[in-house]
């Protein structure tokens, strides 16, 4: 098990040193430093999530609704830039997610029925 210990925390160092999580971090709290606008940004991002975890007929109605909802969070420089940058760094650690789930074989066959 220490060699999946070593190899784990190699991995996390290397995604640490990646500009993706560097860019993600330093926006973060650039973001968390104008507590109104990180309140909104969370509120979008929970409104965001529950709307992407539930079985809404209406989805893409839903989505157009809060995405008009918040639009203004787009014309605001920061929590653009943030918004970018999280996607970045989601992408990087679905790739490392997707990675893994097909190379070590691990059945998930029973997700897709």
């Amino acid at each position: 098990m220490k060699e999946i210990d070593d190899a784990l925390n190699a991995l996390i160092n290397v995604i640490k040193s990646t500009k993706e999580y560097n860019q993600y971090q330093t926006l973060l709290k650039k973001v968390k430093n104008e507590p109104e606008l990180y309140g909104r940004i969370c509120d979008y991002r929970r409104k965001s999530l529950a709307l992407q975890l539930s079985d809404n007929e209406n989805f893409i109605q839903e989505n157009n609704n809060l995405q008009n909802e918040f639009a203004d969070l787009l014309n605001i420089g920061l929590s653009n830039e943030y918004f970018a940058a999280e996607h970045q760094y989601c992408v990087m650690i679905r790739k490392i997610q997707e990675c893994y789930l097909e190379e070590i074989n691990i059945e998930t066959d029973f997700l897709e029925g």
